[in-house]
Formats: C-alpha cells, sequence, structure tokens
C-alpha cells in the first residue's frame, strides 16, 4: 500500500497569515529567551567549577598537615643521615613547609624541578608528596647535591 501524503499547500501570494506571523514572532522570542538563560547557566557553571577547584585546593593543603611534614623529615632524615632541622630549615625557606607550594615549573617541600625529580628514586611519586619530597631532598643532601638549591640548600 503507497502512503498518501498531502500537496504542499500552495505558496500564498499576499504572504503569510497574521497567525503564521505571530507564532513566527513568538519562535523567535523563545529562541531568544532560550539563548540568554544558556548563557546564564553557562555562567553560573563557570563560577562553580571555580567555587569547587578553591574548595579542593583547600581540603588539599589541609590534607598534609604540619605534623606530617614533620614526620616525613624525621624519616627521611634517618633514612640518609640528614639532619631533620636542615631539611625543616631547607623546606621553610624553599615553600614555608607548604607541600602544595607551586613557583613556575618549580614544585613541592623542596621546589622540585622536574629534571632534578627524575634523577631521584623517588621520581614515580608526587613532587607535592610531602614524604616523597622529604626523602628525595635527604637522598640529594646526602650525596652532596646542595647546589640544586643555591639560595637556601647552603644554610
Amino acid at each position: 500500500m503507497v502512503p498518501i501524503t498531502p500537496d504542499p499547500a500552495p505558496a500564498d501570494p499576499a504572504g503569510p497569515s497574521a497567525v503564521e506571523q505571530k507564532l513566527t514572532l513568538q519562535v523567535r522570542r523563545l529562541q531568544r529567551r532560550l539563548a540568554v538563560e544558556r548563557k546564564q547557566h553557562r555562567s553560573a557553571l563557570r563560577r562553580e567549577r571555580r567555587r569547587a577547584t578553591v574548595r579542593l585546593a583547600r581540603v588539599r593543603r589541609a590534607a598534609w598537615t604540619e605534623s606530617d611534614v614533620q614526620h616525613a623529615f624525621a624519616l627521611a632524615g634517618a633514612t640518609y643521615g640528614v639532619s631533620q632541622s636542615k631539611l625543616s630549615r631547607v623546606s621553610f625557606c624553599e615553600s614555608g613547609h607548604n607541600p602544595g607550594a607551586v613557583n613556575g615549573r618549580y614544585l613541592g617541600l623542596f621546589q622540585f624541578g622536574t629534571s632534578l625529580w627524575r634523577t631521584t628514586p623517588y621520581a614515580a611519586f608526587s613532587r607535592a608528596d610531602p614524604y616523597a619530597a622529604s626523602l628525595a631532598a635527604s637522598w640529594a643532601f646526602a650525596r652532596g647535591m646542595h647546589r640544586h638549591w643555591p639560595e637556601c640548600g647552603s644554610r
């Protein structure tokens, strides 16, 4: 059976009817309103993402407490024979004991750059991990690599 399709309406030489014009105006208004609402939603989403990023950064900073950092210094110092006070002084000078400190391409408690970090036995860990950073710095100090911290390492 062949479906029967109605013939398209013949073009009205006088133009669209008043009903068609009214519907066209309503569609345009709705399209404009939809565009405005989309823009508002995108802005609200961007604001919420920014807020969430800030909250996440706060949580990450709070996750590593000062006692964790001091424990990391003690462990690293005992492992490689470097004084805990030296590790603490250098870390405070470099990052203020902030495991998440960032200065350009340098990161963590001891502000390791990627090239030095890769040479340490702790390269598989995050530079922001206070234990890995403390062990890596202690490892480097035990091997006389103080020159990697020209300002803080000689103290």
